[in-house]
């Protein structure tokens, strides 16, 4: 996963020593399968993203997977569509950006660890670039 964050981040022209980063729930697991008690997760969690990202002034929050995506989302009211990108190969995952009420975009890409951004065909740097660009 490592390369294929480097190589998004590398695009984007961001040190990601630099960008505020986090699982969205804080237990270990080899897979989101695993996770006993998931929404019960997610709830005690949240709170300390919420602080985190309130006190950094966050503007756009990049989620890795469906399920981050669809998380944060619901947690900061993003339901208004932005824009999404489709893979150019034979899949065609999408990858999608939301706008809350508040202006904070939250983009929801492919995740990582299935598919390697390192193709064309399935990075979704244009799209997290183009929310990073937005003007709020």
């Amino acid at each position: 996963m490592q390369p294929r964050m480097r190589h998004m981040f590398d695009r984007l022209d961001l040190d990601l020593r630099e960008v505020p980063a986090s699982n969205v729930v804080f237990a270990r697991s080899i897979g989101e399968a695993t996770l006993a008690e998931k929404v019960l997760l997610l709830t005690r969690c949240w709170p300390v993203h919420e602080a985190v990202i309130s006190e950094l002034g966050v503007r756009t929050i990049l989620c890795l997977g469906s399920t981050a995506g669809r998380w944060v989302r619901d947690a900061l009211a993003a339901n208004q569509f932005l824009d999404s990108f489709s893979e150019t190969n034979g899949r065609r995952w999408t990858s999608e950006a939301h706008i809350a009420p508040d202006g904070r975009a939250v983009v929801t890409v492919t995740h990582p660890g299935r598919a390697d951004w390192r193709n064309p065909a399935a990075d979704p740097t244009p799209l997290v670039r183009a929310m990073l660009n937005r003007a709020v």
